[in-house]
C-alpha cells in the first residue's frame, strides 16, 4: 500500500505541475491543498493499518501450535488420499516383466 501511496503522491504532483506551467500560479491555490488532503489521507490509512497488522500477527502466533498439531495428525476422511501421485514401481512394471 505505501507504494502504491508514493505513485498516487507522484502522479499527483507531476500532475501539478504541468497544470502550472500550462495555467500559471493560480492553480496552486486549489492544487496544492488537495496534494495535502491526499498525504494526509494516505498518512491516516497507513496509521490505521498497523494495528490490524499487530492483530493478525497476535493470532497467528496464538494458533500457531493448534495449527502445527493439525498438520501433524494423519490426514483421513472420505477424499483423504485421492489426491496423492501413486509411486512408480508397482504392478505395472510386473506386468511388462511378465510379457518379455
Amino acid at each position: 500500500m505505501l507504494r502504491l501511496g508514493f505513485a498516487v503522491i507522484g502522479l499527483e504532483v507531476a500532475a501539478l505541475v504541468v497544470a502550472v506551467l500550462g495555467f500559471g500560479w493560480p492553480v496552486l491555490l486549489i492544487g496544492g491543498p488537495l496534494l495535502l488532503g491526499t498525504v494526509l489521507v494516505l498518512l491516516v490509512c497507513w496509521l490505521l493499518t498497523v494495528p490490524r497488522r499487530k492483530l493478525q500477527e497476535h493470532r497467528a502466533n496464538r494458533w500457531a501450535e493448534a495449527n502445527a498439531d493439525v498438520a501433524a495428525a494423519p490426514q483421513r476422511g472420505l477424499m483423504s488420499g485421492f489426491f496423492e501421485i501413486p509411486v512408480q514401481g508397482g504392478p505395472v512394471d510386473d506386468v511388462q516383466e511378465a510379457r518379455r
